[in-house]
């Protein structure tokens, strides 16, 4: 019988499955602008990230839907407040981040006279060639995955204290495996 001290399966799954495009994301972006302007390989990495990014947008909104309908199990009550308050600012922040970063992302594409294609598809175009506007959208797109890396780190952060803090098992509610002396473990 499922607990209400963990996240349910396709909580999970979407969990994890960010977190595996994310890392491929910040991966791809930072070789691919390091390649020669007009090279091949850039071609195709670009095309490649973007088409990563928009599936990671689909699954953003699949997440954000499945949290509005599925919330989060309470966190134990040895969590102080602050440290409660912190976690709830962070996943807000984190959740507009996964919807920021694809968004600026598709808008700077659309202004940079290039089209879209989401795995081959041509998507439409938003835009026109604008180099100041295309500039303004990478900007924010490159600011948001900033502020969505140290984001990334703080939760991270985060889930380790509450890991190596006795009796509060948070790390545990959002691992598909069950800790043996987790507590709720039938």
């Amino acid at each position: 019988m499922p607990t209400t001290d963990r996240y349910d399966a396709v909580s999970m799954l979407l969990h994890w499955a960010m977190v595996v495009l994310i890392l491929v994301l910040f991966g791809l972006g930072w070789y691919m602008v390091e390649l020669p302007d007009g090279s091949p390989e850039r071609t195709r990495f670009f095309a490649l990230h973007k088409s990563i990014g928009l599936t990671t947008a689909l699954v953003a909104v699949l997440r954000i839907a499945w949290r509005l309908r599925h919330p989060a199990p309470p966190l134990p009550g040895s969590v102080p407040a602050w440290q409660a308050a912190l976690a709830r600012v962070t996943h807000v922040l984190l959740y507009l981040l996964m919807v920021v970063q694809p968004l600026s992302g598709y808008l700077s594409s659309s202004f940079s006279g290039y089209k879209t294609r989401f795995w081959g598809v041509p998507l439409p175009h938003w835009g026109w060639h604008d180099p100041v506007v295309n500039q303004l959208f990478t900007d924010i797109h490159v600011a948001s995955s900033v502020a969505l890396l140290c984001l990334i780190a703080l939760h991270v952060a985060g889930a380790l204290v509450h890991a190596l803090t006795p009796g509060q098992n948070v790390l545990w509610r959002m691992l598909p495996v069950r800790r043996a002396n987790a507590p709720g473990k039938s």
